[in-house]
């Protein structure tokens, strides 16, 4: 549930501009002529128009340069409507079954990967690729070479990967497989001198494998924020200003008991780096403090006084969860929780309303 969160507000969260991945407006043949021209590859994105994972890739994850950098270079990249012209015909031919799925062949037509659903992480999205068409990257292939002793990047960003593929691969998530990628990581930096720790090719460990800014690996890469090679410092700040997002946002929502300790380290660091730029924080702060205090009434007079000030984002946060922030208060807080709800109805966001039906529901005792 909580994974199926996190991708639902990430799809209501950002919109990045224009598209680094190049898809081509070709038809099926046209690609397949222009990958034997250019020794190139064929990368296809089976999509439909009410797809919403599928608008979620064009807007979150094409658009990054590192997911363009890949897939340009490989691949003649070309969206086949799966529903309109010569989309049924090649969806049945690849056996695409659900949306989005990725499928890549060579210039013979022959299936080199299939790959279903997206990511809401553009290293995450090429590195599944590039194991699936890789034969050097074969779970077989990688585990021998990780037992075998190789340390290299490459190898440890793959195996890592793979290893967090693994957690959602059945219903019932397996963390373990995600104790092991972390694990792998961490012994791959302790293995690092701080020289090595700065390059480009070790980006994955601070893009892929921090949680939280209070992560060990994660304090080392703020310490060192303004050490790493120019080519990956935009990058790095991004990082930093996501993790502490990601922090504030668990505060909002009460997916994190309130530590007053942490908290202020938290708030500390949002402050020192300067992330409260055009004081995007300051409401999200007041918001957190108050609720922190453990009086709900308290919590609520101010929420229905100076939510409208809270950013589009932490609105969005806290709707989604909002059922969770009174989960220890009496009958008539929860009522009270369900009117102030019920008034902002009219004028949401269409996308919302469904997941705020859930709040109240749980709210009102209906689900639980």
């Amino acid at each position: 549930m909580k994974k199926i969160f996190l991708i639902l507000l990430g799809l209501a969260l950002f919109y990045p501009a224009l598209a680094q991945t190049n898809f081509r407006d070709v038809t099926y043949k046209e690609a397949i002529a222009a990958a034997k021209a250019e020794k190139k590859q064929v990368f296809i994105d089976f999509y439909t128009s009410w797809c919403g994972p599928c608008k979620m890739m064009m807007k979150n994850v094409f658009p990054l340069k590192e997911v363009g950098d890949y897939l340009n270079a490989r691949f003649v990249c070309v969206k086949i409507d799966a529903e309109k012209g010569e989309g049924p015909e090649l969806a049945k031919r690849y056996k695409v079954k659900a949306y989005p799925t990725f499928v890549a062949i060579d210039p013979d037509e022959e299936v080199l990967m299939t790959k279903e659903g997206g990511t809401f992480d553009g290293g995450e999205f090429i590195g599944s690729i590039d194991r699936l068409i890789n034969p050097d990257k074969s779970p077989e292939r990688l585990q021998q070479r990780y037992e075998g002793g190789e340390r290299s990047a490459d190898l440890v960003s793959a195996y890592a990967g793979m290893k967090m593929e693994q957690v959602y691969q059945n219903r019932r998530p397996d963390m373990s497989k995600k104790d092991e990628a972390f694990n792998i990581v961490q012994d791959y930096f302790n293995g690092l001198n701080d020289r090595e720790r700065l390059k480009e090719e070790n980006l994955f460990i601070y893009a892929s494998f921090t949680e939280s800014p209070m992560d060990a690996i994660a304090q080392y890469m703020i310490a060192n924020r303004d050490k790493f090679t120019p080519a990956i410092k935009d990058r790095i700040e991004d990082r930093i200003a996501t993790l502490y997002k990601m922090e504030i946002q668990k505060y909002i929502t009460a997916q994190e008991p309130f530590d007053q300790q942490q908290y202020d380290a938290l708030k500390k660091g949002v402050l020192d780096l300067g992330l409260n730029k055009d004081n995007y924080y300051t409401e999200a702060f007041r918001m957190i403090e108050c609720y922190g205090k453990g009086d709900l009434n308290a919590f609520l007079s101010l929420l229905e006084k100076e939510y409208g000030e809270l950013n589009r984002e932490y609105k969005a946060s806290m709707m989604y969860n909002y059922a969770q922030l009174f989960t220890t208060g009496d009958e008539a807080v929860k009522a009270r929780a369900v009117k102030f709800l019920r008034s902002l109805l009219v004028d949401m966001d269409a996308g919302m309303l469904m997941f705020v039906a859930q709040q109240l529901l749980i709210l009102e005792g209906k689900i639980h």
